[in-house]
């Protein structure tokens, strides 16, 4: 089985981290320590400081990695004060061989509206009797024309197993540029190298990436959540692996009645639900779900559809899922993802505001036991401390009131010192090289709050 594993991430001028990394503890390089098992990062911070930054930096990377294009809004994540932004993230695959992979992705704005990608560059070391110097696989820049990808030797290979290879290369930069997605990541690229170049290296990295984007990297940002606060669907993040092969996506199901969906969709929602029940009444004890079949009907295009609700089961009784807590509908809704990365290794779920509606001591207790048993790696973000308590405090980064240096893990930590304690002593007190928290001034806020209200202050 493959095994792919972030190491790290490192952003900079990405919305308002001006430079920020993130990096996990274990060490490839070093075989007699490294052992693939739970790595669990946790952000905290005050609002508007770089935590939700990260996320959205993930997502940013898993559609690059996926094919898709940037989403239209792109444009608003390079920071206000910059006019280009970079994600660089670090990679660990061992199947037959091992590498240690770099992929770098830089934007520029045309305008206050518009975005592009600039340059991408993908490198690597490979071990063999020990781990090569990184070199560069390819590297893609879309400001020159001329010497767009490099190595030069790696073009001058594609070109000369075939002269039309150079039109196609071309017709592909032309595509990728228009609908702005990745050059390097693209399955007209992809198949030019493929037929052309003799280093299989980087085929099979660009390959293994693409697949691990697909179905091993999970994404929950804050607009997952949405639709469960407003009480108007749920989505369920899930991974289903079978004989068959592996389905992995979202499947939205509505809060205010049935919902008609497709029968594969049905029979992939029950099985995943199947598997999510085992968890899920340990969790909270006796609550089963149930997905209520009302018969088939025939959709506007001619296709036949399954009528549908989700439902609650506790003590026998049944319970549409709309009338369930916010943090029930939470859980229900990244079960199945959570599931699948405590039991694989190659895979990394990161979720914006994990602790959104969960009950502090049970958002505890699932973290520390996907950290002692699970297998693959998580990314969160949360303002809830209760985990500061629990996990181990290699796995905790603060954001800083400093954009230059957005996350950084506590100094001098002993084995008995509370990590919750010590962060709430740091933004009262200090003590640590960066700052944590922009200080607010309660008779100000007070005084804010009285002349708010004054009617003499209308305008």
């Amino acid at each position: 089985m493959k095994i792919v594993r972030i190491q790290k991430i490192e952003l900079k001028n990405f919305k308002n981290v001006g430079c920020g990394t993130i990096e996990f503890k274990s060490d490839p390089k070093n075989e007699e320590t490294y052992n693939p098992k739970a790595e669990i990062i946790g952000i905290y911070g005050q609002n508007g400081s770089g935590k939700t930054a990260l996320v959205n930096a993930c997502d940013f990377i898993k559609r690059i990695m996926i094919g898709f294009s940037l989403p239209n809004d792109a444009a608003n994540y390079v920071n206000l004060f910059s006019n280009t932004a970079s994600i660089s993230v670090d990679f660990y695959i061992e199947d037959d061989d091992k590498f240690l992979v770099n992929y770098k992705l830089e934007l520029e704005k045309i305008n206050e509206k518009n975005i592009k990608i600039s340059k991408e560059v993908l490198s690597y070391s490979m071990k063999k009797e020990k781990w090569t110097n990184k070199v560069t696989a390819l590297c893609y820049d879309a400001n020159n024309l001329e010497d767009f990808l490099t190595p030069k030797l790696k073009l001058n290979e594609i070109i000369s197993q075939d002269k039309e290879n150079l039109v196609n290369i071309k017709v592909a930069q032309k595509l990728a540029s228009e609908k702005n997605r990745s050059f390097i990541f693209n399955d007209e690229v992809v198949q030019i190298l493929d037929k052309s170049l003799k280093d299989r290296e980087i085929l099979k990295i660009i390959n293994t990436l693409t697949y691990f984007s697909k179905c091993n990297f999970f994404v929950i940002k804050n607009d997952h959540s949405g639709g469960i606060s407003l009480d108007y669907f749920i989505p369920f993040s899930f991974r289903l692996e079978e004989n068959e092969g592996i389905a992995s996506g979202d499947i939205v199901i509505g809060l205010n009645g049935p919902t008609s969906i497709d029968e594969s969709v049905y029979s992939i929602i029950n099985k995943v639900i199947s598997k999510m029940n085992i968890v899920l009444n340990k969790i909270v004890p006796g609550l089963n779900v149930e997905l209520h079949e009302y018969g088939k009907q025939i959709n506007e295009q001619g296709k036949e559809e399954i009528t549908v609700e989700l439902l609650t089961l506790k003590n026998d009784k049944y319970l549409p899922i709309k009338y369930e807590s916010e943090g029930i509908k939470k859980i229900i809704s990244i079960l199945s993802t959570l599931i699948a990365m405590y039991n694989n290794e190659s895979i990394c779920m990161v979720v914006d505001e994990l602790d959104s509606g969960i009950y502090e001591f049970l958002l505890g207790e699932m973290l520390t036991i996907i950290e002692k048993g699970g297998k693959g790696q998580l990314i969160f973000t949360s303002h809830n401390l209760r985990p500061l308590e629990l996990l181990n405090k290699d796995s905790i980064y603060f954001t800083t009131t400093n954009i230059e240096n957005r996350y950084v893990k506590f100094n001098n930590l002993k084995k008995n010192h509370n990590l919750r304690s010590m962060y709430i002593r740091s933004i009262n007190l200090g003590g640590q090289k960066e700052e944590l928290y922009n200080p607010t001034d309660n008779d100000e806020i007070r005084r804010a709050f009285r002349l708010a209200g004054d009617k003499r202050n209308a305008i």
